[in-house]
Formats: C-alpha cells, sequence, structure tokens
C-alpha cells in the first residue's frame, strides 16, 4: 500500500518525501492504515533502485535539502499494477488470525489475559472516538466512498471490541476449551493421525 500511495504521488507531480509524509498525517492515513514516516522513505529508495521513480534534482540548503523525485513510465505502469492489485482484493478476508489465538489463550495466566484484553478494548474505544470524530468532519463533504469507508470502518471496530467482550465474559470457558485443544493435541501423533 506505501508503493501504491508514493506511486500515486509522483503520478501527479514531482516532490519530495516530506511532502508525501505531510500529507499521509493530514489525512491521518498513518492512524488507520499504519503508513509510518519511516516506511515511506525505504519505499522511496526501493523505488529509485527498481526504476519506477528518479531524483531529478535537490531543493533546499544544507542538510535540509529535498530530493525531488519524478515518476518513470516502469513506475506508471507498476502504478497501474499495484492499483488492479489493490482493487481486486476484499475489504476484508473471511479468515482470522484470532480463530488460532483463542486455543493458545490457556497458556497465558489468566490475570495477563484479562489485562491484555482490558487494554485492547481500551485502544477499540479510542479508535471509535477517532472514527466519530473522522465522520463528523467528513459529513459536509458528502462524498458517498469516504462515509461508507468510515461505517465499515466503525463496524470493524465494533465486531473486534465484541469479541473482545465476548472472550472476556466467557474467559473461564475459554480457557476450558483450550486446555481440551491442548490435550488431544498432546495425546495425538498428527504424523499418523488418519480422520475416521
Amino acid at each position: 500500500m506505501v508503493q501504491l500511495l508514493i506511486l500515486y504521488f509522483f503520478n501527479i507531480k514531482s516532490t519530495h518525501g516530506y511532502e508525501i509524509q505531510k500529507f499521509i498525517q493530514l489525512n491521518q492515513m498513518d492512524q488507520w492504515n499504519n503508513i509510518q514516516s519511516g516506511s515511506i522513505y525505504y519505499a522511496i529508495r526501493k523505488l529509485e533502485r527498481d526504476g519506477f521513480i528518479c531524483m531529478v534534482e535537490k531543493v533546499g540548503q544544507g542538510e535540509k535539502k529535498k530530493q525531488i523525485y519524478e515518476i518513470t513510465e516502469k513506475g506508471r505502469e507498476k502504478l497501474r499494477m499495484l492499483a488492479l492489485e489493490e482493487a481486486q482484493k476484499p475489504l476484508q478476508n473471511i479468515s482470522c488470525e484470532k480463530f488460532l489465538f483463542y486455543p493458545i489463550a490457556a497458556s497465558l495466566p489468566k490475570e495477563d489475559l484479562v489485562d491484555c484484553i482490558k487494554q485492547q478494548q481500551n485502544k477499540l474505544n479510542q479508535k471509535r472516538e477517532q472514527i466519530r470524530e473522522w465522520y463528523q468532519g467528513k459529513e459536509k463533504s458528502n462524498c458517498a466512498v469516504e462515509l461508507v469507508t468510515l461505517e465499515y470502518m466503525k463496524t470493524a471496530v465494533e465486531n473486534q471490541f465484541s469479541w473482545h467482550q465476548a472472550l472476556l465474559e466467557h474467559i473461564d470457558e475459554t480457557i476450558a476449551s483450550a486446555q481440551k485443544i491442548s490435550e488431544m493435541i498432546l495425546k495425538i501423533d498428527y504424523t499418523e493421525y488418519k480422520p475416521e
């Protein structure tokens, strides 16, 4: 996603990484897409190495010099390919690593697990508030795609909160189920196991 965003930006205009970083921060993409500053500069170096962008000039004085890049023809083709790949991805995968987590829960002390769940719920509550604020800011723009995206994000956060709440409310039975799975793993040699 980082490379796609950078190529998109350079396809619009020649600029430097700092401008892309500021664009990401101003649009709060660093909060809901996990695009970090370091990853921007790393991706720019890689894109340049691979011939998708090239440096055209340096502006500024001394250490503050900024390298201005522009997209190459090869970069435009890469942009097209990455954009098509992104368009074909589902919004959310049906599979989830959390299905693997709950059997492992028995390996944690109950107090640690409860504390971890509550911390995660606090983070999700903060995310809820951010989304609510973003929604209020975007509501006036009437951009249907932005509003639906925020609704989708809100639903995803609510579902995550519900999952953690269910785990918290049913922690003893979850740990008991996880222990049964552990016992089953201990008893069965899966290299020799043949289902009936």
